[in-house]
């Protein structure tokens, strides 16, 4: 029995080479047991994740503390995954600040290309008085459905949920709402919506400025992120910086900017009919990555096939969003 004590106590510093912690941190030790007859320790560890050069490296470190330090002949070691607890679903806030730069396309361009990389998507469409996402995933005529208990269905298109005031109101007719009843509809969305499976990305749309709507995302987001959508003119990216430092103000980690409307393409040429720079500078100032550039396309659709420029770009602005949150 004490001997299996000193084995543990001096294994207990290796490190998990996937999360770089101790084996005493991380209670990786699951069993050891101790074959006298042959003089062979045999080990049961967990690891964050079990592949063959993790194996090779732990299974070194081990050997040199039993069979150097320690003398024994041998070890056999019998490696367990440890079990991947489900995270729940990420929430990413998607600001600009300044109208007109195209943050409801990115938001929907976003949510398809996390689609098509097999994830469950959610749109939540908080620009409340200005409410452009049916416009572009669609379901302009459509009416949000309830139950008896006053909850909602959200609506459906090629396997993005999403909820939308357009879809509380008579078409063409304006939300008048004030602040109480605007915290009613956020509360109807954001707790009140019966979404479809388990989703792994919320996507939420919030109207330019840093108002009401911004400042109630602490009460129905827990540890939100937040990307920045700007264009390369210096007016758009000027109040984007501002909203970088508001979202800061309020706990809400910044991931990243987006430049949208960056250039326009003309045989493998690009003209920055908008000027350059405008999302580097924002990026720099709230010391974040500028993740992409959106080049101008002109298209049948706001969505952007798979095969399009724009298109591959999402999907690798969605990689790495992925990475981030």
């Amino acid at each position: 029995m004490e001997k299996i004590k000193e084995i543990k106590q001096n294994l207990k510093n290796i490190l998990d080479p996937t999360s770089k912690k101790s084996f005493d941190e991380t209670q990786a030790i699951k069993h050891v047991g101790i074959d006298k007859e042959n003089n062979t320790v045999m080990l049961v560890i967990e690891v964050t994740e079990k592949n063959p050069e993790v194996v090779k490296e732990i299974t070194r470190e081990i050997a040199k503390v039993i069979k150097i330090n320690m003398g024994f002949t041998g070890v056999k070691i019998d490696f367990v995954e440890k079990k991947k607890e489900k995270s729940g679903p990420k929430t990413i806030l998607i600001a600009s600040g300044k109208g007109g730069v195209g943050k409801s396309t990115v938001t929907a361009n976003l949510a398809y290309a996390l689609m098509r990389l097999n994830k469950n998507v959610a749109v939540i469409d908080a620009d409340v008085y200005g409410a452009n996402m049916p416009k572009i995933l669609g379901g302009m005529d459509h009416q949000l459905v309830g139950n008896k208990d006053g909850k909602i269905y959200p609506f459906v298109k090629d396997k993005i949920q999403m909820v939308s005031t357009e879809y509380l109101v008579e078409k063409n007719q304006a939300l008048l709402l004030r602040g109480p009843m605007l915290n009613k509809v956020l509360k109807l969305f954001f707790e009140d919506t019966l979404w479809n499976g388990e989703i792994d990305y919320f996507l939420v749309d919030l109207p330019p400025g840093t108002g009401d709507i911004m400042l109630d995302m602490r009460t129905f987001t827990k540890d939100p992120k937040l990307l920045l959508i700007t264009t390369p003119q210096s007016n758009a990216s000027h109040i984007a910086i501002k909203a970088g430092y508001a979202s800061k103000k309020l706990g809400q980690e910044l991931i990243g900017v987006i430049e949208n409307m960056s250039y326009y393409e003309i045989d493998g040429k690009k003209h920055f009919i908008f000027g350059q720079g405008g999302g580097q500078e924002v990026a720099d100032e709230l010391n974040v990555e500028l993740l992409g550039q959106i080049p101008i396309v002109p298209s049948e659709s706001s969505i952007y096939s798979e095969s399009e420029n724009a298109g591959i770009i999402y999907l690798s602005l969605a990689n790495k969003i992925m990475k981030l949150v």
